[in-house]
């Protein structure tokens, strides 16, 4: 599914190289509230929001017709670049140079369990992993760890 987030809930066109980040979110609050790497309380209300989302939006590039979601080489592994609004997409892509603060973005949307179900196809395309709002929380996950923390944030509390 291809979309274009056009404007924040303002009315301006979201993005432009002079509007401030996005406000902040219940994800970036998620994310700013973990303590380190053993915060496993902490990483798996962020895990069950993100994957609770609607749609998590990757900018499309390539040709029309056979767009792949924009990635790039962060500390050495390829990462694809998830946002987890079209705002923010379109706020990363302008601030990235990647469109004119007037452009159109081309961006593809998927629901986080399409995501899911293809995460082998990323990993058979040598694609490391998945990272969230790259310039405001950076948090990511392993392209091979998809279905097993979809699976575990999915099972009812103990």
């Amino acid at each position: 599914m291809t979309s274009t987030p056009e404007s924040t809930e303002g009315g301006s066109p979201a993005g432009q190289a002079d509007d401030p980040p996005p406000p902040e979110s219940e994800i970036d609050r998620l994310v700013d509230a973990i303590s380190g790497e053993d915060d496993h309380v902490g990483m798996a209300a962020l895990w069950r929001v993100t994957m609770d989302l609607d749609q998590w939006w990757f900018i499309a590039v390539g040709e029309p017709g056979e767009e792949s979601p924009a990635a790039a080489d962060i500390d050495d592994q390829l990462m694809l670049l998830a946002f987890t609004d079209g705002a923010r997409a379109r706020h990363f892509a302008v601030a990235q140079g990647m469109i004119a603060r007037d452009d159109h973005l081309s961006a593809i949307a998927l629901r986080p369990d399409e995501v899911v179900a293809t995460s082998r196809d990323y990993v058979d395309a040598g694609i490391d992993g998945l990272m969230f709002d790259p310039h405001i929380s950076g948090y990511f996950i392993a392209s091979d760890q998809l279905p097993v923390v979809h699976a575990a944030v999915r099972q009812p509390a103990s």
